[in-house]
């Protein structure tokens, strides 16, 4: 059994419109940035399903507040946490238990199970935090179907030893988990184990010996003493009139109290405690304590009645881990990752963790993760990592492209570039343009231009905005017009308004591009100066989709820094240009090798470039299709100075942080 949905409504940051968290896997990630929300979800489960009673507690700050409410007016409130539980073929020996509470939507379909928290808090004139009823129900009719007080039946208590939740906190304390205390898995596995009769007495002899040797030591006779003497002078009591200093724990509880783990060999000659260890490993122990429980649970199940205590394990345990990640050296968060998946396969358990780092975002299979935002109202909004159908090509680009690049899911806006030459120059350009990326949690991500339409629609499915940055390629194959459609053809697949995003510019009649010529696009010749072609490319800047004009981002950087990038060649380097002048053909020879393999084409002669350009492409041949390209942008970035790139900065750069700013300063609106 899991559970595969988590509704909440009211509870601190959901607000009161029901917000529903498809749990699809067994071991789910809440990711997002800090405050959105992950662990109140986690701490939702832990109201519904926690196994104290301070575990399941509400307290007034538990119900919502809106952004512009002031909780002074506010004498009423409500909240609920649902759970739909569903129920594998391979768990079906947990149906019996509930069967006479479940639903099903249709013939043919499995029944689930569905268990609600209701709570309300009035304000009370006798109690300054107001007072809070607590319900909890099954609702007996399906989840298409109308509800009504007839259809909830109040949930025994008994019930909740069947499900439970085992909530790991971000701030580790492993010594107190270790402590003997009722409701603790610790308790479950230790009190299931039957203790010989033979082996409690023997126990009991051996203390009282230890006692009588200790009482036997003058010193110790001494202490004893001067403890009997004051504490006869503070009272006067008969019921405590004796006392005595020996080893306790002749029940069992008190030996399980005193239980501790140490670690050897430690190179100090003596044994660490837990609370010895460095935090990473302490944060790791913790970990290691609650899975390695669980596994002992499962196993004792399998052990012959005559040596464990009956059968009192939960059928289903939530295994709710706080940012697991915490202290631990990066390079070993796949092994944390790797033992919580084995444990989500467990067929009494399951996982939900909650991060805000990529290296543990990476490291998950992308359809497990919920995304979680605060809207411009502070409420929790919780969205599913959505990527194209695994029968299609794109399903393993973008999934790849999205697990190389995690920190999208924890941007404000996403700067998207063709490859790693954006990246170098985009973190140049911020000192110049006064945009900190890092200030202002924008990701750049090189994800290219191949399958776009899909990282739109997981950004727009995430409410991320994003600026895309691609090449126009003109006279490349596919290039000019034929970039230009392809980014059209993306954005119609996102949804965009037809009407509104083929406008014709300068049409009296306003009309649209037809899907024959849409369809054509690509063969249109590209002309010098093409005022169609730029317009196009102009009128696709209001959908934040931008251009490397008139080819790559590289040539652009060549084209308005030639001096600098001439500059970045080590001694004696250089594409060795012969003097035009005296060397006519051998010089026409190289130009033209240049272009050709600039424009990737054996025919290409640079039509649409002027004479300037082309020679720059041999420069851009040496630079780019002969060396590093990240390399080489790093080298003459190096040698400019911030007023050396503002003079001949490229307008399409300035553009994109005019409107990076222009989506930042609305996001804060």
């Amino acid at each position: 059994m899991k559970i595969s949905k988590l509704k909440i409504e009211g509870f601190r940051s959901f607000g009161f419109t029901e917000v529903v968290l498809n749990l699809e896997n067994k071991l789910t990630a809440f990711i997002g940035l800090n405050s959105a929300g992950k662990t109140t979800a986690l701490e939702a489960l832990k109201k519904l399903f926690g196994a104290t009673l301070a575990d399941r507690e509400l307290t007034r700050q538990d119900f919502h507040i809106g952004k512009n409410e002031n909780s002074e007016t506010i004498s009423e409130r409500i909240l609920s946490i649902e759970v739909r539980i569903d129920f594998s073929e391979e768990e079906q020996d947990s149906v019996p238990h509930f069967f006479s509470e479940m639903v099903v939507d249709d013939e043919a379909k499995d029944p689930y199970l569905r268990i609600r928290l209701e709570a309300s808090w009035n304000k009370s004139a006798l109690t300054p935090l107001g007072e809070i009823d607590v319900k909890t129900y099954f609702i007996n009719v399906a989840e298409a179907e109308e509800e009504s007080d007839e259809n909830k039946k109040m949930f025994p208590n008994h019930y909740r030893n069947l499900i439970q939740v085992l909530y790991v906190p971000a701030i580790r304390k492993p010594a107190e988990q270790l402590k003997y205390a009722s409701g603790s898995i610790l308790y479950r596995v230790l009190r299931k184990i039957k203790w010989d009769d033979r082996f409690k007495e023997e126990f009991d002899s051996n203390i009282k010996g230890i006692n009588d040797q200790f009482k036997g030591l003058p010193v110790f006779n001494t202490v004893q003493e001067s403890i009997s003497d004051f504490w006869g002078k503070f009272h006067k009591d008969e019921r405590y009139k004796e006392s005595s200093l020996e080893f306790g724990g002749s029940d069992f509880d008190s030996i399980l109290k005193k239980l501790e783990i140490s670690f050897s060999p430690t190179g100090t000659h003596k044994p660490f405690g837990v609370d010895e260890l460095g935090e990473g490993y302490r944060s790791l122990f913790y970990l290691t304590l609650v899975c390695s429980l669980l596994d002992v649970e499962e196993k004792l199940a399998e052990i012959e009645d005559d040596e464990v205590i009956g059968q009192t394990s939960p059928l289903l345990t939530i295994l709710a881990i706080e940012e697991p990640e915490n202290h631990i050296a990066p390079q070993l968060l796949g092994r944390v990752i790797k033992i919580l998946k084995t444990i989500s396969d467990k067929e009494n358990s399951q996982v939900l963790l909650s991060s805000h780092t990529p290296a543990i975002i990476k490291r998950l299979e992308p359809e497990s993760i919920l995304h979680f935002r605060i809207t411009k109202e502070y409420n929790s909004e919780v969205n599913q990592i959505q990527l194209p159908a695994k029968t299609e090509d794109a399903y393993k680009y973008v999934k790849e492209a999205v697990q190389n690049y995690p920190e999208i899911y924890f941007a404000r806006l996403v700067v998207i570039g063709e490859g790693d030459s954006e990246e170098v120059i985009f973190n140049r350009l911020m000192n110049v343009m006064d945009v900190d990326f890092d200030d202002n949690i924008i990701t750049f991500a090189p994800l290219g231009h191949r399958f776009v339409n899909h990282i739109w629609k997981l950004l727009n499915t995430l409410n991320i905005p994003y600026i895309t940055l691609l090449d126009l390629d003109r006279e490349r194959e596919g290039g000019g017009w034929g970039r230009v459609k392809y980014a059209l053809k993306q954005l119609l697949e996102i949804g965009m308004n037809r009407e509104e995003l083929l406008a014709i510019d300068g049409d009296t009649d306003n009309k649209t591009l037809s899907e024959e010529d849409l369809n054509k696009m690509h063969t249109w010749k590209t002309e010098v100066n093409d005022s169609d072609l730029e317009g196009w490319v102009e009128s696709l800047k209001e959908y934040n989709v931008f251009y490397s004009s008139p080819l790559d981002l590289d040539f652009l950087m060549l084209t308005h820094y030639p001096d600098f990038y001439k500059s970045a060649v080590p001694k004696g380097g250089g594409p060795q240009i012969p003097d035009k002048e005296e060397k006519i053909e051998n010089f026409t020879k190289k130009l033209n090798t240049a272009i050709q393999a600039t424009l990737k084409s054996e025919n290409a002669i640079g039509e649409t470039y002027s004479e300037e350009e082309k020679e720059l492409m041999i420069w851009y041949n040496y630079h780019f299709l002969g060396r590093g390209k990240p390399t080489t942008h790093i080298q003459a970035l190096s040698s400019m100075t911030d007023y050396d790139l503002e003079i001949n900065m490229p307008p399409v750069f300035s553009e994109i942080f005019k409107r990076i700013s222009e989506i930042i300063k609305g996001s804060e609106a």
